[in-house]
């Protein structure tokens, strides 16, 4: 616990809310007593300069010491920070600031939320009164610090605010917390600059703690691109540089960035050591907050290698550190990994009470990322235990989540993009204003030289003249060149980076546009038909886990390759996700449709992929239909068919995989069973997807035939909603 050292000799006689007030003689005082006063008034001036100054070091001093272990130890650090408050009000601007900053993230970090919007609040009055940038951009950074979504802006406002101040720590906290939303919001261009501002600042100022803080997050954000061995790296300088600052809190966390890192590098031994160090410096440091970040990565690890007594156990030690610090987020990520571990020793119905208790603590604060994750963990776990039924229904409600963390994240976008317009639209403006007044000096001076002198009238026209039709180039120019990189930007954000295929936003865009629409025209012998195909590749963890994320990026480039070389120019090949594929073929004869799926799958796994050394056999599980339902045509709209096709590939993956399920036909009518239908398995004989009971009579007016694409067409009835 940081302490006090002692007070300077002027604070013993000073109350703390007093201000030095200055005293000048009276105009009736004589001579020899206006001397004295000043001598005395000189005297205090001389005693009170050195003392301001050691108070000012005190406190600068004490400031950095809880700056380290303020995350570490929040209620400790708080009552510090409340006990340096009436020292600051004698002091600089700057070093009034810093404290006051402490100080808010003090109260977030120990769950005294309306506190620091109180805080918040003042320092932003007293701000726009001093016009003080700094202090405003403060008061938004600590708002931001208690808010979810909306605190990504409030973070690039306060960015915006300091770009010209001199306030170092209020430069490297706005820094951070814009690479940090950024890398949450998945802008890793974004994220590595203002990490990197970051680290300059901190390097700037020669804080080991700052400088190992922004290494940390660095590494974390290499670890999300999928770069090891750089992520390790700068773990370690992390490690060292919160060891030299003192930071029990950035040692600990340096460690556990090193041990994901071993993780990913396929280095198991080192990865647990590693976290298992971690887990010493937090106890060595007595810090439960540090202690239970330790315990809940090592349970992890304990998690993926299946021994789920240990994953519980320290689960359960760390759900009691979580709730004796009242922080409902750890409690909740506790929850759910002791309930998993819990699925793991086949205790399904207690594992699914703590499950469903982490979600709704989850959902109280509206966590959505951290619900969406929880679902699908808990989804592959229901799976496991043999509830398919369940886990579809975990699978839909994690979509509805994860289409909202998209609307949101598009919601954003748009605010941020219209704001970025109206900015350059306000530049545009002033530079063409400016250039209107150039004009115009330009136009007054030729007229005062004709005026004057005649003779000069043709070369000032001349000049002119040049001075116009340079303009007009340089701007031809600019906006050729404006065209040529908006159509290059336009090119790159269609694209996906790793196969050079569609992204999903671009396909996206294809149906909101209505290019997708299809002519309706009934009776036509051969009439064509649009289709979707949704193709996810089969056991594509296994390989990222036994050969490394690398060869999984080679397994999806050489399908995507192989795609393109089966497939027609005109149909559209999008990387829908992780190791997912959507096909959009515009106009396809409806008898060539399973024909069309057959030689997709036989393309795929008819050779297997080499990878370093490695054959890697590789096969694919589709979810196929057309876009307009047969026999009638019927219209779903394109989100339901989508959704229609991700639930046939989800009863692929559950049926054996290496096979595809599409619709057949559709009847409007109640009580009509639901059927699917399927192709076989690619390069293979033909294998009916056919359950073992008839699907029952559903309250929705619908019903699905299903096709085995080997044997012809079969029906078979399967339950697909």
């Amino acid at each position: 616990m940081v302490t006090m050292t002692g007070l300077c000799p002027c604070q013993a006689t000073l109350s703390p809310a007093m201000r030095p007030v200055a005293h000048s003689p009276s105009p009736a005082a004589t001579s020899r007593r206006a001397r004295v006063v000043m001598a005395a008034a000189l005297l205090m001036i001389l005693v009170a300069l050195p003392c301001a100054a050691a108070n000012e070091t005190e406190l600068q001093r004490r400031g950095h010491e809880i700056e380290a272990n303020l995350q570490a130890f929040p209620k400790r650090a708080l009552a510090d920070l409340e006990s340096l408050m009436p020292q600051t009000r004698a002091g600089d601007a700057d070093t009034r600031r810093y404290i006051e900053a402490l100080y808010g993230q003090a109260m977030v970090q120990s769950g005294r939320n309306d506190s620091a919007l109180q805080l918040a609040d003042k320092l932003e009055s007293e701000a726009w009164a001093a016009h003080d940038n700094a202090l405003a951009a403060i008061a938004l950074l600590i708002r931001s610090t208690t808010q979810s979504w909306a605190g990504d802006a409030s973070r690039a406002n306060a960015r915006s605010l300091v770009k010209t101040s001199g306030d170092a720590y209020v430069r490297y906290w706005a820094a951070m917390s814009v690479g940090l939303s950024a890398r949450l919001l998945g802008r890793s261009d974004e994220a590595l600059r203002s990490l990197q501002d970051a680290f300059t600042l901190a390097d700037a100022a020669q804080d080991h703690y700052r400088r190992g803080a922004a290494l940390y997050q660095l590494s974390v954000l290499d670890l999300y691109l999928k770069q090891a061995n750089r992520a390790l790296d700068e773990s370690v300088a992390a490690f060292n540089e919160s060891r030299l600052g003192g930071s029990s809190w950035g040692m600990s966390k340096a460690k556990m960035a090193e041990s994901a890192a071993l993780e990913i590098l396929n280095r198991p031994k080192e990865e647990l050591t590693a976290m298992q160090d971690a887990l010493a410096i937090a106890r060595k440091a007595k810090s439960d907050v540090t202690e239970c970040y330790a315990l809940i990565n090592l349970a992890d690890i304990y998690l993926r290698r299946k021994d789920y007594k240990a994953a519980f156990d320290l689960s359960e030690r760390s759900l009691k550190l979580a709730q004796q610090q009242d922080n409902i987020s750890l409690v909740a990520v506790n929850k759910a990994n002791m309930g998993f571990a819990l699925f793991g020793m086949n205790r399904i119905d207690a594992g699914k009470r703590l499950a469903e208790e982490a979600l709704a603590e989850y959902e109280r604060n509206g966590a959505l990322a951290e619900i969406s994750g929880i679902l699908g963990d808990y989804g592959q776990y229901l799976a496991s235990a043999g509830d398919f039924k369940a886990a579809l229904a975990l699978r839909d409600r994690q979509q509805r989540v994860n289409d909202k963390i998209a609307l949101a994240v598009r919601e954003k976008d748009v605010v941020e993009m219209q704001g970025k317009f109206e900015s350059e639209k306000r530049i545009r403006e002033i530079e063409l204003l400016n250039r209107e007044k150039d004009l115009q000096a330009i136009e007054l001076q030729n007229r005062q030289w004709q005026q004057r002198i005649w003779w000069l009238l043709a070369a000032v026209f001349a000049a002119s003249f040049a001075i116009v039709a340079f303009l007009y180039r340089k701007l031809r120019t600019i906006n050729r060149l404006l065209a040529e990189k908006n159509s290059e930007l336009s090119f790159q954000s269609s694209r996906d980076p790793l196969t050079a295929l569609y992204n999903r936003r671009h396909f996206q865009n294809f149906i909101n546009e209505g290019r997708g629409d299809l002519e309706r025209r009934r009776g036509a012998v051969e009439r064509p038909v649009q289709a979707l195909l949704l193709i996810d590749l089969d056991h594509f963890k296994m390989i990222n886990d036994q050969f490394g994320h690398a060869a999984g990026d080679a397994v999806l480039v050489a399908v995507a390759r192989r795609l393109r070389d089966t497939l027609r120019e005109t149909d559209m090949i999008v990387r829908w996700g992780g190791e997912e594929f959507l096909v959009f073929v515009p106009a396809a004869p409806a008898a060539t449709l399973d024909e069309i799926v057959s030689r997709v799958m036989h393309a795929v796994s008819s050779e297997p992929i080499q990878y370093m050394g490695h054959y890697l056999q590789v096969t694919v599980s589709i979810g196929y239909s057309p876009v307009l339902l047969p026999p009638d045509d019927v219209a779903l709209g394109w989100e339901r068919v989508i959704g229609l096709v991700d639930k046939a590939l989800y009863m692929a993956k559950l049926h054996g995989r290496n096979r595809a399920y599409g619709v057949g036909r559709f009847r409007p009518g109640k009580g009509v069973a639901r059927r699917c239908r399927g192709s076989a398995r690619a390069g293979g004989r033909a294998n009916a997807g056919r359950l073992p009971a008839e699907c029952p009579a559903t309250r929705r007016s619908a019903a699905l035939i299903v096709i085995d694409g080997r044997r012809g067409r079969s029906e078979a009835p399967v339950l697909i909603f």
